[in-house]
């Protein structure tokens, strides 16, 4: 089993060896600038005994910290679980919520794809970002800090539900049913967004997101200014047709439809 926190750990010290070399060869590099610019030349050709005792040391060291990162195999890492594993291990100890399974994970309002094969010998995708990590920690610190930037910033809900409510009607006229009738989420959303690269642009976790945020708000905030009309989120209790949504305090809800009700109904 591999482990990257044993990994880094067992190479730091190699590592701080190589950095302290190359700050120090600059150092005497510096030196013998100086020494020449003042014609100092004895002292220059010490510095330059130094340096090259140095760039030999550097040269030790770096071998060695190149022989101590190869030795680390990124792809079983990944295809032997390992990754995977100490990830969810991060992020649970993060509080970072996660759901799903063989390397296709929701961490709201991300979608988190972890790949290990002879093709991607160790990928991880949030959304459709590759991260550019083998640290599981890291990963997951990145995913804790990236969702509670989203939490934080401000989000205006009037546009969102006037954009809801005109892809609401549509849905109905759609269907050939009533203004006034509970019409699936999952079925506004393709309404509300028409074409594929517009789906690629705003996804259905984007979408789940604003739902979220705008759920969070409750039904003082369900309400369409440009149509004048207020409206109801129905939940699903087995999920199954229901967008999974996480508050920001980790409440979870799964909201399946929306309804008009009466702009002045208590």
């Amino acid at each position: 089993m591999q482990n990257y926190e044993e990994f880094i750990s067992e190479i730091s010290g190699t590592e701080s060896a190589v950095k302290n070399a190359a700050l120090a060869s600059v150092k005497q590099e510096k030196a013998i600038a100086k020494n020449l610019e003042t014609g100092n030349l004895t002292e220059a050709r010490k510095s330059l005994a130094s340096l090259r005792e140095t760039i030999a040391q550097l040269t030790e060291q770096t071998e060695a910290l190149q022989a101590g990162v190869d030795a680390f195999d990124t792809q079983d890492y990944f295809v032997s679980g390992d990754f995977t594993r100490q990830l969810l291990e991060s992020c649970a100890g993060k509080k970072v919520d996660v759901k799903g399974e063989k390397g296709v994970y929701e961490m709201f309002p991300y979608r988190v794809r972890i790949l290990g094969d002879a093709e991607h010998p160790g990928e991880v995708w949030m959304d459709r970002k590759k991260v550019q990590s083998c640290r599981p920690s890291y990963v997951a610190g990145l995913i804790h800090d990236s969702q509670v930037k989203l939490f934080a910033a401000k989000f205006n809900p009037v546009p969102f539900m006037n954009e809801l409510a005109e892809a609401y009607e549509i849905t109905c006229l759609r269907a050939g049913q009533r203004i006034g009738s509970s019409q699936l989420l999952n079925r506004i959303y393709k309404n509300l967004v028409l074409t594929a690269r517009g789906r690629r642009e705003y996804d259905m976790q984007a979408f789940a997101f604003d739902l979220a945020r705008v759920y969070e708000l409750g039904p003082e905030a369900w309400v369409s200014e440009k149509f004048g009309t207020a409206y109801d989120f129905g939940t699903s209790r087995d999920g199954k047709t229901g967008i999974r949504v996480l508050s920001r305090t980790g409440t979870e809800s799964y909201i399946s439809t929306l309804n008009l009700v009466n702009a002045g109904k208590e």
